[in-house]
Protein backbone atom coordinates (compact mmCIF):
# COMPACT_ATOMS: atom_id res chain seq x y z
CA UNK A 1 0.00 0.00 0.00
CA UNK A 2 1.36 3.38 -0.92
CA UNK A 3 0.77 6.39 1.54
CA UNK A 4 -1.63 8.76 0.23
CA UNK A 5 -2.41 10.61 3.64
CA UNK A 6 0.00 13.63 4.50
CA UNK A 7 1.20 14.22 8.14
CA UNK A 8 -0.95 16.95 8.85
CA UNK A 9 -4.04 15.03 7.27
CA UNK A 10 -3.07 12.37 9.29
CA UNK A 11 -3.18 14.35 12.56
CA UNK A 12 -6.48 15.17 11.87
CA UNK A 13 -7.95 11.64 11.52
CA UNK A 14 -5.93 10.40 14.65
CA UNK A 15 -8.04 13.23 16.93
CA UNK A 16 -10.89 13.32 15.46
CA UNK A 17 -10.57 8.90 15.04
CA UNK A 18 -9.79 8.84 18.98
CA UNK A 19 -12.78 11.42 20.13
CA UNK A 20 -14.79 9.39 18.16
CA UNK A 21 -13.46 5.65 19.56
CA UNK A 22 -13.73 7.43 22.96
CA UNK A 23 -17.25 8.81 22.97
CA UNK A 24 -18.38 5.47 21.36
CA UNK A 25 -17.30 3.57 24.26
CA UNK A 26 -18.78 6.39 26.43
CA UNK A 27 -22.37 5.79 24.50
CA UNK A 28 -22.13 1.91 24.00
CA UNK A 29 -22.27 3.35 20.23
CA UNK A 30 -21.24 0.56 18.18
CA UNK A 31 -21.08 2.70 15.00
CA UNK A 32 -18.75 5.41 16.70
CA UNK A 33 -16.76 3.58 18.01
CA UNK A 34 -16.14 1.49 14.76
CA UNK A 35 -15.56 5.01 12.71
CA UNK A 36 -13.59 6.14 15.32
CA UNK A 37 -11.18 2.69 14.80
CA UNK A 38 -11.17 3.01 10.96
CA UNK A 39 -10.05 6.76 11.65
CA UNK A 40 -7.50 5.96 14.24
CA UNK A 41 -6.61 2.46 10.97
CA UNK A 42 -6.15 5.29 8.37
CA UNK A 43 -4.08 7.73 10.36
CA UNK A 44 -1.48 5.24 11.59
CA UNK A 45 -0.92 3.53 8.75
CA UNK A 46 -1.00 6.43 6.66
CA UNK A 47 -3.29 5.20 3.42
CA UNK A 48 -7.05 5.91 2.48
CA UNK A 49 -9.15 3.69 0.57
CA UNK A 50 -11.64 6.55 -0.40
CA UNK A 51 -8.52 8.93 -1.69
CA UNK A 52 -6.82 5.43 -3.50
CA UNK A 53 -10.35 5.20 -5.08
CA UNK A 54 -10.92 8.68 -6.16
CA UNK A 55 -7.05 8.70 -7.35
CA UNK A 56 -5.82 11.51 -5.00
CA UNK A 57 -3.18 11.82 -2.32
CA UNK A 58 -2.37 14.40 0.20
CA UNK A 59 1.11 13.22 0.65
CA UNK A 60 3.51 16.61 0.34
CA UNK A 61 1.24 19.22 0.14
CA UNK A 62 0.80 22.21 2.04
CA UNK A 63 -2.83 22.91 1.92
CA UNK A 64 -3.67 19.07 1.40
CA UNK A 65 -7.60 19.93 2.21
CA UNK A 66 -7.93 22.56 -0.18
CA UNK A 67 -5.97 20.85 -2.91
CA UNK A 68 -8.70 18.11 -3.08
CA UNK A 69 -11.44 20.68 -3.07
CA UNK A 70 -9.79 22.14 -6.12
CA UNK A 71 -9.51 18.78 -7.63
CA UNK A 72 -13.08 17.40 -7.29
CA UNK A 73 -14.47 19.65 -10.05
CA UNK A 74 -12.28 18.50 -12.57
CA UNK A 75 -12.62 14.65 -11.48
CA UNK A 76 -16.33 15.10 -11.62
CA UNK A 77 -16.17 16.71 -15.05
CA UNK A 78 -13.96 13.64 -15.94
CA UNK A 79 -16.33 10.58 -14.42
CA UNK A 80 -19.13 12.59 -16.69
CA UNK A 81 -17.44 12.24 -19.66
CA UNK A 82 -17.09 8.96 -18.97
CA UNK A 83 -20.45 8.10 -17.89
CA UNK A 84 -21.50 9.44 -21.37
CA UNK A 85 -22.69 12.93 -19.42
CA UNK A 86 -21.61 17.06 -20.35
Amino acid sequence: MKENVGTFDSHIRLFIGFYLLGAGVIKSSMFMTSLGAMKIATGISRFCPILHALKLSTVGQDDPLGDIMRKIPDYAEQVAEELGGE
